[in-house]
């Protein structure tokens, strides 16, 4: 387009050289400057010689066809390219459900949202919140309609990242980072591990064995009591990558109660960390000192388990048996079954997502 092709003379402004131009980037023209000092730059050819070299970048922007709706590069703009280009390729009954999870509920809370603003925890956040008010097959539908949106948008080179996939991994590292003991530890037994906080704080050391951790009971307001579901009693396997063995190890020194029915994360009277506590004088102050969203808690962790999962490929069984879930669907349970082997790997990828500096060889967990 001819017409956007721009050289603008350099003015003299007494102390630095300008230019004027016009600007086509956001669907709408609009009038920018450039200026250069001329301390940096003393002579006008030099100058003439630098605002050619910007604007050679500003025409080819300018001239690129506009990808998004009005320019605006949100969720709703992504949607509407997905419609036109993406919907006719689909079945009828999958536009029809796609467009009444976007209708109903994604286009409401993020139409609005910049692409470049959305955030993975958040997304985890918002999803959470629907449970158990929608069944989890409809949550889960829900979340593949946003990820399949994601997915072409990054696809067609609108977006860098999918965020409805896995974790932004350099934040889990901040937090665990910044967290002191015993949060510290139990976030990351729950990240690789998928164990929910009452099953950390129920956790004897009778039950950790040199390649798992055997998951029977759960403290829940002020109680022991069996897991949550009886899918929730399971054998938790360890990194091959010891991750959760040097965890376990590291408060197995600092510990003063090593028998058997001794709690692995107790209070200094050998009784249960209470997660409420944990919740107000670790957790939050640590989240908020990050500049993470407020919502943030436990449960987040246990999620973003689950999204680790996913974004590396694991098979949704695998994860069920991990995360100890009732189910995923009928189908599902009565014919797709799980080996330990392939769990071990589902949580060393968990851990590799993360610690990527101790990644270069596995190795082999050693007896406690």
């Amino acid at each position: 387009m001819r017409e956007r092709h721009q050289r603008p003379r350099v003015s003299d402004l007494g102390s630095k050289w300008k230019i004027f131009y016009w600007d086509y980037s956001s669907g709408k023209r609009q009038g920018r400057t450039k200026s250069w000092a001329k301390s940096l730059v003393p002579t006008k050819t030099e100058a003439q010689r630098l605002a050619d070299q910007f604007m050679e970048t500003k025409n080819e922007r300018n001239n690129q066809p506009q990808l998004f709706p009005s320019g605006e590069e949100t969720m709703a703009g992504l949607v509407a390219i997905c419609r036109e280009k993406m919907w006719p390729l689909l079945k009828n009954s999958t536009r029809i459900s796609y467009d009444f999870y976007l209708d109903t509920h994604l286009l409401p809370k993020w139409g609005s949202m910049r692409l470049t603003k959305m955030r993975t925890i958040e997304l985890q956040d918002f999803f959470n919140s629907f449970s158990p008010r929608l069944a989890p097959k409809t949550i889960r539908n829900m979340h593949a309609c946003m990820r399949t949106v994601f997915s072409q948008g990054k696809a067609w080179g609108l977006v860098k990242e999918n965020p409805t996939q896995g974790v932004r991994k350099q934040d889990i590292r901040r937090v665990i980072e910044a967290l002191p003991e015993p949060t510290k530890s139990i976030v990351t037994l729950m990240i690789v591990g998928s164990l929910r906080i009452g099953e950390v704080a129920a956790l004897r050391w009778g039950r950790i064995h040199p390649d798992r951790v055997e998951v029977v009971e759960r403290f829940y307001e002020g109680e022991f009591d069996d897991t949550k579901t009886d899918a929730g009693r399971r054998s938790i396997p360890l990194d091959s990558f010891g991750i959760m063995r040097s965890v376990l190890d590291a408060t197995w020194q600092r510990s003063k109660y090593r028998k058997p029915e001794d709690l692995v994360f107790a209070n200094r009277r050998g009784g249960p960390v209470h997660r409420r506590n944990l919740l107000r004088r670790q957790l939050k102050p640590t989240v908020k000192k990050l500049g993470l969203p407020a919502t943030v808690d436990f449960r987040s962790f246990r999620t973003m388990h689950s999204s680790l999962m996913s974004s590396v490929g694991v098979r949704p069984e695998v994860t069920r048996d991990n995360m100890g879930h009732a189910n995923i669907d009928v189908t599902q349970n009565v014919y797709n079954k799980t080996w330990w082997e392939e769990r071990v790997e589902a949580v060393s990828m968990a851990a590799a997502s993360v610690w990527r500096e101790f990644m270069l060889t596995p190795q082999v967990p050693a007896a406690m």
